[in-house]
């Protein structure tokens, strides 16, 4: 816990316009902001580009004016660099993986600032005013061993090399809760050996299969089933897409969100049943973290490890 001491000034960086909204007017000192960002989308790879590249990433996947989305992203990039100057940095966050790789991005770009920690097992919207003040007021400071194993983390995240994720899926971090299984989500994001699916297309039709056919249940019951992937409607909506829009469509989709109905086609019960493997009949085109995975170069899941192997 973190004693309140009189600071110049104090930035609470939220999750969220929602929980900033709250915690502002819940008359918590400081000023509070939204990160916007979506990690999980599009290539994820720093370097000279990256504005570019992030701005074109959430601009599709969003279908948002690349200029806006450039600009804003320019402008919450001073902000950061601005921030450590301002005094204590106060992060919230929750332990699901969209919250995870924001969390790991900005505890591994503040490096040596001032910065304390929220960082909570349930959503943080969940909460009233008192609720908000008792989890600033029990927030923790980050320590060296947090930001060293954050900076070590983002690194494996951003590598086009899936394998440098392993470690990180083989031992438990006590300085850090919810990592391994955060990570352990993300890895169930790539083609199972099984039959080429990663976890939530599996979860997705598998639900459709068995009769929720409307987007609207099937979005409710895909986050009952893993809800610690913290993805919204779009995202989900996006995964739906990519086995629907393809060479051998698995899914067929009428209609938009929140009242598209949808049917598992005779391909996608062929590779539900793992008689066919999706990647033998399309051919990936997708950036998980900074893993590009194309026909070329297809890492697949185990439910241990990644590793680089054949499409079929």
């Amino acid at each position: 816990m973190v004693a309140d001491h009189a600071v110049a000034s104090m930035i609470h960086i939220h999750n969220g316009d929602v929980v900033a909204s709250l915690a502002s007017k819940s008359g918590i000192p400081g000023e509070h902001v939204a990160y916007r960002e979506s990690l999980v989308t599009g290539a994820v790879t720093p370097g000279d580009a990256w504005i570019e590249t992030r701005a074109r990433a959430l601009a599709e996947r969003y279908s948002e004016d690349l200029l806006r989305t450039r600009t804003s992203l320019l402008e919450q990039e001073q902000f950061l660099d601005a921030a450590p100057s301002k005094g204590e940095i106060v992060l919230w966050f929750e332990h699901d993986l969209f919250c995870l790789m924001h969390l790991v991005h900005l505890l591994q770009r503040f490096g040596a600032a001032r910065v304390t920690l929220v960082w909570c097992p349930v959503p943080i919207s969940e909460n009233d005013e008192r609720g908000l003040h008792l989890l600033f007021e029990s927030r923790t400071a980050v320590t060296p061993a947090m930001a060293r194993i954050a900076g070590e983390v983002w690194r494996a995240y951003t590598s086009p090399e899936a394998g440098a994720l392993n470690a990180w899926l083989e031992r438990d971090t006590p300085e850090f809760p919810f990592l391994r299984e955060g990570l352990t989500l993300h890895a169930s994001r790539f083609p199972s050996t099984r039959n080429g699916l990663g976890a939530l297309e599996q979860h997705a039709l598998e639900l459709v299969a068995t009769g929720t056919n409307d987007f609207a249940s099937l979005f409710d019951a895909v986050s009952a089933r893993v809800p610690r992937y913290g993805f919204g409607d779009t995202e989900v909506w996006q995964i739906l897409q990519g086995i629907s829009w393809c060479a051998v469509p698995l899914l067929t989709l009428n209609g938009t969100p929140p009242k598209a109905i949808l049917t598992v086609t005779p391909a996608g019960m062929n590779v539900l049943s793992a008689e066919v493997d999706n990647l033998a009949v399309n051919d990936p085109d997708t950036w998980l973290g900074g893993v590009h995975l194309t026909k070329e170069n297809v890492w697949r899941y185990d439910g241990a490890r990644l590793s680089r192997q054949p499409a079929s």
